[in-house]
């Protein structure tokens, strides 16, 4: 009998990250571009745009998943709960919640959490992307 691999090992509750950022201002100045945010003058009022982090979730999928060689963003909702502010300490936890097979095509979901340094969730994901071996 053979072990499973890829796909079929992922067990439901496995843990993608955590990941630790400091959001000082040069890390929100380069990653103001990829969440197209408009309104750069609120950085002068200490606050980073919502969504800064989702950056990171594929990289830690990815760092999770050894077998995962590609992965086409599927689905994503994310509920911003409150502002990111900047010289913060960030962490960011994830879990694969589900996963399923679909007209052919291997899906994993995962859930993260952004919270800040005192606890306080900032930002809440749940993403939905395909898995590629």
């Amino acid at each position: 009998m053979s072990e499973k691999s890829g796909f079929e090992a992922i067990p439901i509750g496995m843990e993608v990250g955590p990941k630790e950022l400091t959001l000082d201002v040069q890390t929100v100045k380069e990653r103001i571009g990829l969440v197209q945010w408009e309104v750069k003058e609120l950085m002068d009022t200490g606050l980073a745009p919502p969504g800064l982090t989702i950056v990171e979730h594929p990289r830690m999928k990815f760092a999770a998943l050894p077998d995962l060689r590609s992965s086409i963003w599927a689905k994503s909702e994310h509920e911003f709960l409150k502002p990111m502010k900047i010289g913060s300490k960030i962490f960011i936890r994830g879990k694969v919640v589900e996963k399923y097979v679909k007209r052919g095509w291997k899906y994993v979901v995962c859930e993260y959490e952004t919270i800040d340094e005192a606890g306080e969730v900032l930002l809440r994901s749940r993403e939905t992307g395909t898995y590629i071996e």
